[in-house]
């Protein structure tokens, strides 16, 4: 009998990246924002003892890589609905996603201004279409 799996939830905890994100003139250029992340699978979607896991190197790089060489968008929305549609795109076993974004530079008074969007597979096809699939890691 295989072994039993296992539940997971990977979270990734203010990992900062650099995006041109804002309505103001000098958001155009790359600023700080902060990526908080909590990451679950479907029922019978977690890992079993010996298989693979989510690798969290191909959303890291994404992250830090690819996503801040998009162009200026006014919205911090527009950024937390594309980070949602990546990383439901990276493995069909990610059924929910809590994620925040925040910028560190908004507010003087706050560690950060951002936004927090937690939603299934389900909610986020229904409210924003299916994700494309993101390639994974060799």
């Amino acid at each position: 009998m295989p072994p039993a799996p296992v539940p997971w939830t990977i979270t990734i905890d203010n990992l900062e990246t650099r995006l041109r994100v804002g309505i103001w003139e000098h958001e155009r250029a790359a600023q700080p924002v902060r990526v908080c992340l909590s990451i679950a699978p479907a029922p019978g979607g977690a890992a079993r003892a010996g298989s693979a896991c989510l690798d969290q190197r191909t959303l890291v790089r994404w992250l830090t890589e690819e996503w801040p060489r998009q162009a200026h968008t006014a919205l911090l929305e527009t950024r937390l609905r594309e980070l949602m549609a990546f990383v439901f795109g990276l493995d069909a076993r990610i059924d929910w996603i809590d994620a925040a974004l925040s910028k560190p530079q908004a507010c003087a008074q706050a560690r950060g201004v951002g936004v927090r969007m937690a939603l299934t597979r389900a909610e986020h096809a229904q409210a924003f279409g299916a994700p494309v699939s993101a390639p994974l890691a060799a």
